[in-house]
């Protein structure tokens, strides 16, 4: 496998810099070189409105040289970890300038906040943006995250499914993230079961017999993908939950931490069929870092590794 380069965005604050925590992972999945880059917004923000260019282009200059020293420091904290660390300084709009300089790498690793964040990045906006748009998979620090980052260890690695060959696509990578750190799998379906025209998830107006129906069929296609993969990891586990989709997955992963969610998603419709700003986003704000796949990426350096390893793997 050709060696891989993951793009870390820093913003000068303590939280974007806990993407660090994640390295030594992966540094183990094969990435030898990390590009940190920071994105100087200042001339796209309202206050600059009405300032002379000459005053527009010091300020550039004058945030270009922050940015840069700062990312040169923590480049020299990086560069023990194995990895070859470059820094890149760009000026203009956060998502765009990001968006562009992931075209370059195979992965972005970021940790954002909820609400603040990167010169105002928003998990809403910017994140949510590269999430979407970005040409390579994403893993995202969301702002809720409770698990210990420091040492982070990849124990358990969650896997939800619908039954679609879209949250399917997800299996592949987080088998071999699973063969690679010794993780078990938790391969959860949430059956969402919707009343027309009330949006209740409760069951009220299905047959005992129906729902038992669509329980045990549930449970039977999770058995199935468990018995696939049963040679391939140590450890598979299954869970079949029943009622909305983001808050059941989020009560799942409290009552059974992971250490790594997996999902695979459209940039618009997103993973169990939702769209990325409903189950997905939820995900995005749960207790653990999310890893992000769309189908478009399967070109992607880390799709080959994990269909490589699937190959090589037992039947």
């Amino acid at each position: 496998m050709s060696a891989m380069t993951a793009l870390v965005p820093l913003d000068g604050t303590k939280l974007s810099e806990s993407a660090f925590a994640l390295l030594p992972l992966i540094r183990k999945l094969g990435f030898d070189k990390v590009v940190l880059v920071g994105v100087w917004e200042g001339l796209w923000q309202g206050d600059n409105l009405g300032r002379a260019d000459a005053e527009l282009n010091e300020l550039a200059e004058k945030g270009r040289a922050y940015l840069q020293a700062y990312l040169e420091e923590q480049a020299r904290g990086v560069r023990p970890l194995g990895l070859e660390v470059d820094v890149d300084v760009r000026v203009g709009r956060a998502a765009e300038q990001l968006l562009e300089a992931a075209n370059q790498t195979d992965l972005i690793l970021i940790a954002t906040h909820g609400r603040d964040g990167i010169a105002r990045w928003r998990l809403g906006s910017v994140a949510d943006q590269v999430v979407r748009h970005a040409n390579c998979p994403t893993l995202v620090i969301g702002p809720n995250v409770q698990i210990d980052l420091a040492p982070y260890a990849v124990q358990r690695i969650l896997v939800p499914l619908d039954g679609s060959a879209l949250a399917e696509e997800a299996l592949p990578v987080a088998t071999w993230l699973a063969q690679t750190t010794g993780a078990e799998l938790d391969l959860v379906r949430v059956v969402s079961l919707v009343i027309p025209g009330n949006g209740i998830y409760d069951g009220m107006g299905y047959s005992v017999d129906l729902l038992t129906d669509i329980e045990d069929a549930a449970r039977a296609y999770l058995a199935g993908v468990a018995e696939k993969l049963k040679d391939k990891v140590v450890t598979v586990r299954t869970e079949m939950l029943l009622g909305a989709a983001g808050d059941q997955l989020l009560a799942h992963m409290k009552d059974s931490p992971a250490h790594l969610a997996v999902l695979a998603s459209h940039g618009r419709s997103g993973v169990i069929r939702a769209a990325l700003g409903s189950v997905a986003d939820r995900m995005l704000h749960g207790p653990a870092p999310v890893l992000v796949l769309r189908p478009e990426q399967v070109k992607s350096k880390i799709m080959e590794a994990a269909m490589s390893a699937d190959e090589a793997s037992p039947a």
